[in-house]
């Protein structure tokens, strides 16, 4: 059974702006790739309004996203840090049905 973490982010760049094109364009080349170091099966991140995204990161189980989560925090701390952006809540759990 996979775990997932999901993260809901808002930023103060909308993301059509050229901030926001490079806050994606770091999404894509730094973070998703470090986050998946961490032993992720997959991560996404997904718009959810101009100025505000979700990451949904899968797991193949819960002790690997609990190994992995000290180093989530530092992941997400150098996002907050480089970048507009902050964390407003996360949640996490098992996956009980996917295709």
């Amino acid at each position: 059974m996979s775990y997932a973490v999901i993260s809901e982010w808002v930023s103060k760049n909308s993301r059509q702006s050229t901030e926001g094109q490079a806050q994606e364009q770091a999404a894509k080349e730094k973070f998703a790739p470090g986050v998946m170091a961490l032993g992720a099966t997959a991560v996404y991140f997904i718009y959810t309004s101009d100025t505000t995204f979700n990451v949904v990161t899968i797991y193949p189980d819960e002790a690997t996203a609990t190994n992995a989560a000290e180093k989530q925090r530092a992941i997400r701390a150098q996002a907050a840090t480089e970048m507009p952006v902050s964390m407003a809540g996360e949640v996490r759990g098992d996956v009980f049905a996917s295709s």
